[in-house]
Order: structure tokens, then C-alpha cells, then sequence
């Protein structure tokens, strides 16, 4: 019979792994940069995170500062992915990447230059 420990590794390493390969099909299947970038950093980083408490929680009992190392790779991870994938998606924008051709609405148009050697338009 399984213990709620390994109930609650279980879940956690399946929903983050779960959350990954969402991220990946998000990857193939989106139709532009700035969607995959959506993709890629919500549900993947989501997905690291529950794998990496996950493995947090199946080891607690080996070491001290192990709870330590597990938060401060979580916080990492929080931190760095969602802006590395926002300024990902600025420079595709800036150097004019082609959007989908199902995007309605531009509301970045008006408030930063396509190129970066365009002066901002103030309409």
C-alpha cells in the first residue's frame, strides 16, 4: 500500500510532467513565436516546478538544507523563465518575426517601432 509521501510525489511528477509535454505539443502546434512563447512559459515552467517539488518532497528526509535548494530552485525558475520568454518575445517583435495570420489585434503597434531603427509613433 502506498504512503500519502508517495501519493503526493506521484502527482506532483506526473502533473508536472503532464504540464511539460503540454508545453512541447504547444511548441508544434502554435501558429506563431509569440504563442509558442506563451506555451513554453506557463506550462513549462509550471511543469519544472511541480517536478522539482516533487523531487523535493521524495528526498526531504535525506538531507538538511534539501528544502533549501528545492525553494531556491523553484524561485530560480519563477523568476527567470517568464522573463526570459517576455524578452524573447520583445525582440521577435522588434525585428518585425511574421504573427499569425489569425491575429486580430495589435495593440503594440502604436507604442513600439517594428524596427529598431524606426522613431515610436505617437498616432
Amino acid at each position: 500500500m502506498p504512503t500519502v509521501t508517495e501519493l503526493l510525489v506521484a502527482v506532483l511528477l506526473l502533473l508536472g510532467t503532464f504540464l511539460i509535454v503540454l508545453s512541447g505539443i504547444g511548441l508544434v502546434r502554435f501558429p506563431d513565436v509569440f504563442c509558442r512563447m506563451h506555451a513554453a512559459g506557463k506550462a513549462g515552467t509550471l511543469g519544472v516546478v511541480l517536478i522539482v517539488l516533487g523531487t523535493g518532497v521524495q528526498f526531504a528526509g535525506t538531507e538538511n538544507d534539501l528544502w533549501v535548494r528545492t525553494l531556491l530552485a523553484v524561485a530560480f525558475q519563477l523568476l527567470t523563465a517568464p522573463a526570459s520568454t517576455h524578452l524573447l518575445a520583445r525582440a521577435s517583435y522588434v525585428c518585425d518575426y511574421p504573427q499569425s495570420e489569425r491575429t486580430v489585434v495589435d495593440e503594440l503597434r502604436g507604442y513600439l517601432p517594428s524596427r529598431p531603427d524606426q522613431v515610436f509613433n505617437q498616432e
